[in-house]
C-alpha cells in the first residue's frame, strides 16, 4: 500500500511518500507517464490501495511550482523535468534484492517542499484518518 501525506509547517513542511517496492515502482511509472504528457492526475484513483488524509493530485506547474492547497485537495505542480527526476530516486528504492527494512531518501526541495520516500512496511495507524 502506497501512503502519501503532506505535513505542512512553517519550519520544515514535508512530504512523505511511504510504501514497499512495488507501491513505489508503481508512483515512478505514474511520474513518468506525467513527465511524458503533464496532465492532472489523481495519484489515488491512478494507484489501487494508495491512502492519505488529504486528496493529492499531480498538477502540471504554470508559474508556480511546489505543493499547493485547493481547499483541501492538495496539489502537486511539477514541471516534466522535477518529474523525471523524483521517479528516477524513486527507483533506487524499488530493487527487491534491495533487502534494508527501510529507508528514507531527501530528494531536495521541490518548490521548498522537501520529498521523502521511505521503503518498508508501515502500521495502519501511521496516517490518522480525520473524522
Amino acid at each position: 500500500m502506497l501512503r502519501f501525506e503532506y505535513m505542512p509547517s512553517d519550519f520544515h513542511p514535508l512530504f512523505l511518500f511511504l510504501g514497499e517496492s512495488a507501491d513505489l515502482a508503481a508512483l515512478a511509472m505514474l511520474l513518468r507517464r506525467f513527465a511524458e504528457d503533464p496532465q492532472t492526475i489523481a495519484v489515488a484513483e491512478r494507484i489501487p490501495g494508495a491512502v492519505s488524509r488529504d486528496a493529492l493530485v499531480l498538477a502540471p506547474a504554470d508559474d508556480e511550482f511546489g505543493m499547493r492547497d485547493l481547499g483541501g485537495r492538495f496539489a502537486w505542480k511539477l514541471t516534466d523535468w522535477q518529474a523525471e527526476r523524483i521517479a528516477e530516486r524513486i527507483e533506487l528504492l524499488t530493487p527487491q534484492d534491495n533487502k534494508s527494512g527501510s529507508e528514507i531518501v531527501e530528494i531536495g526541495s521541490v518548490g521548498e517542499i522537501p520529498v521523502k520516500l521511505s521503503r518498508g512496511e508501515f502500521t495502519d495507524d501511521f496516517l490518522i484518518t480525520r473524522r
